[in-house]
């Protein structure tokens, strides 16, 4: 989010469901899905991403869509409101597959935190729950203040945002995942995202305190990620 920290996002997982149409949908999310969002003033930037692991269980674009609205429900009301009069079957795509773990998210309490200011090349989505039985206000506290230092302290990530659920993933069908669940989104400017996230936990792992820390993660799932080039939307001249 390259220094924003909106009040709300709204995340989609999603794949292609024709590999023989991968190029043809990724263009679709540039150029009509993107300023078809962007220009109804709702969510104002919209960045997408692409799994580094082939191992991605459908979860292959990250697609992050960013609001000043408080409550991302209500942005999401608000969008549709605004799309209603434009919206034609062919302003859509066939060959959109959503899965789950995305939706509505809310901005947790705490400051930007970042050790420098760099280009975004690939971001580290780590979606966790506190442990059954820790309280979540001490929780939170203790990711914002302890886990999240120690994961920027290496310098290889630059900057780190943490949203909260706000609504149950309609795709999840366990129960440990309808749990209300959070959002680390760490950005680096490593364009090997997956040398970045061993190295790091590499330099991490040797942290005593970071060590002790991991009992209390809960940890859901774990992405590593590429930007998708061009930059919302917008066409290259």
């Amino acid at each position: 989010m390259e220094g924003r920290y909106p009040n709300s996002i709204m995340m989609t997982l999603a794949t292609c469901s024709d590999r023989d149409h991968f190029d043809e949908w990724l263009d679709w999310y540039s150029y009509i899905h993107t300023p078809d969002i962007t220009s109804a003033g709702v969510f104002t930037y919209m960045t997408r991403f692409r799994n580094a692991s082939n191992e991605h269980q459908g979860r292959e674009i990250i697609n992050l869509s960013e609001s000043d609205f408080e409550d991302p429900l209500e942005a999401l009301e608000e969008l549709k409101r605004k799309r209603a009069p434009f919206r034609s079957d062919d302003r859509m795509s066939p060959y959109t597959k959503v899965v789950p773990g995305g939706g509505p998210f809310i901005k947790v309490g705490g400051e930007f935190q970042f050790v420098r200011n760099a280009p975004v090349h690939a971001i580290f989505i780590s979606a966790s729950q506190p442990m059954e039985e820790a309280d979540e206000a001490t929780y939170n506290q203790w990711y914002n203040d302890i886990y999240i230092p120690n994961f920027l302290k290496p310098g290889i990530f630059q900057s780190a945002y943490r949203y909260e659920m706000a609504a149950p993933d309609p795709h999840f069908e366990s129960e440990k995942a309808v749990r209300k669940h959070y959002l680390c989104i760490y950005e680096t400017e490593y364009e090997n995202v997956i040398e970045a996230v061993a190295e790091n936990q590499q330099s991490m792992e040797k942290s005593e305190e970071f060590n002790k820390s991991c009992e209390k993660v809960d940890t859901l799932w774990e992405i590593a990620a590429s930007r998708i080039f061009p930059l919302e939307g917008r066409r290259s001249n």
